[in-house]
């Protein structure tokens, strides 16, 4: 296609094909000092590689500098933050090429990626929506991708039909990392990225693959891990003040990990003769139900007395991650807990032994998950209670 004529002041210079010199942009001052004389340069799209039937002026008014070009009908104008002598013909193909592909609803994975994390209103708590994000740029890495990358690469089969996330299910497994990135495209988000002028056809492999789902084996404790445990603390009660705190609220009320720390003095009740503990912050079950629901957990007198002292409007226990990350290496060094998420394994103590005694329904009200998840866990924990005559 050939090039339309270039306009010039004096001696300008461009690493664009049709101008002088290679590596940079130039033009001389003009007698007032100036700067960049020249009030439009016109760029055959070609010559910096855009493949596209398009021309693109250099403009400067009022010594600001712009780039102009028409794509599909549209005009578009995009301010340069940077002075004409340092604009490299990179820049602009970076620039037109960003801008089309918005155009088109065209983004990267990078974008894509980026946007997800950056916006409140997507599905999830920010860090959900940066560990499925984590996930994605990780499969991407092993295989071999760049993330600058369009998400029509999203739509990619091999050389069998099967679309990326087959691909890597069949290669990598990961079921669980796969079935977070898949909620990247819910249809709450979909809505969204529809307002954004995406376009989500290319999504469509993402959003019909099915994820599997990891089926977990039944949890399974004895009494002796029961007493061991109980024995262990009271015990290194005197010795360890702090960690005695958290076991009692992990092992006595269920409480996971990102609960336990927020816990306050006033958050100890008692009504109609029972003592509860109440949980007026976001836990994992409020987040699902994306509610401002306070959740009650039933304890026992014991744990009630022990915490009946605290301060009321301070955290009963003071820290944070570093602590915790202490008391699970205590769990594991001293008193020989294998679990890779050692507290969590408390909990899911005290949900087994309620299970046994009290049923299923009260180890679900403790826990605060469903019936059915205390069913599928728990369940072979209770008693069976079939000695009837036969």
């Amino acid at each position: 296609m050939p090039t339309e004529p270039i306009e010039r002041t004096g001696d300008c210079k461009s690493p664009i094909r049709e101008f002088d010199s290679h590596p940079r942009l130039h033009s001389p001052r003009g007698e007032s000092g100036d700067g960049f004389g020249c009030h439009s340069i016109k760029i055959d799209s070609y010559s910096i590689g855009l493949n596209l039937p398009i021309d693109i002026s250099i403009e400067c008014r009022n010594s600001k500098l712009s780039l102009k070009f028409y794509y599909k009908n549209q005009s578009y104008r995009v301010a340069l933050n940077c002075p004409f002598e340092e604009l490299t013909e990179s820049d602009i193909y970076d620039i037109v090429t960003r801008t089309i592909r918005k155009a088109d609803g065209d983004i990267t994975v990078r974008e894509f990626l980026d946007w997800i994390i950056e916006n409140d209103e997507c599905g999830g708590a920010l860090a959900t929506r940066k560990k499925s994000a984590s996930h994605l740029k990780d499969l991407y890495k092993r295989e071999g991708r760049s993330l600058d990358e369009s998400t029509e690469t999203f739509l990619d089969t091999d050389h069998t039909g099967r679309t990326l996330p087959e691909q890597w299910a069949k290669k990598y497994g990961l079921p669980h990392k796969i079935r977070q990135i898949r909620s990247l495209f819910s249809k709450r988000n979909l809505l969204l990225f529809k307002r954004e002028g995406w376009d989500t056809g290319h999504f469509a492999n993402f959003i019909s693959y099915i994820a599997e789902s990891t089926v977990s084996q039944p949890f399974t404790t004895d009494d002796n891990e029961v007493e061991r445990i109980i024995s262990f603390f009271e015990a290194n009660r005197e010795a360890h003040p702090v960690f005695y705190d958290i076991y009692l609220l992990a092992f006595g009320a269920g409480l996971r990990a990102s609960e336990i720390y927020q816990v306050k003095g006033r958050d100890f009740t008692t009504f109609n003769g029972q003592h509860f503990l109440l949980l007026p912050f976001a836990t994992k079950r409020s987040k699902l139900k994306n509610t401002n629901h306070v959740e009650k957990v039933g304890i026992s007198l014991k744990l009630y007395e022990h915490f009946s002292s605290a301060s009321h409007d301070e955290t009963v226990i003071q820290g944070g991650l570093r602590l915790h990350k202490r008391f699970v290496k205590f769990l594991k060094q001293d008193l020989g807990i294998t679990d890779n998420k050692a507290c969590h394994r408390l909990r899911k103590i005290l949900g087994a032994r309620l299970a046994t005694t009290a049923g299923i329904y009260h180890a679900s009200k403790t826990l605060r998950n469903s019936v059915a998840v205390c069913e599928r866990y728990y369940s072979d924990l209770t008693a069976h209670k079939n000695d009837l005559r036969v």
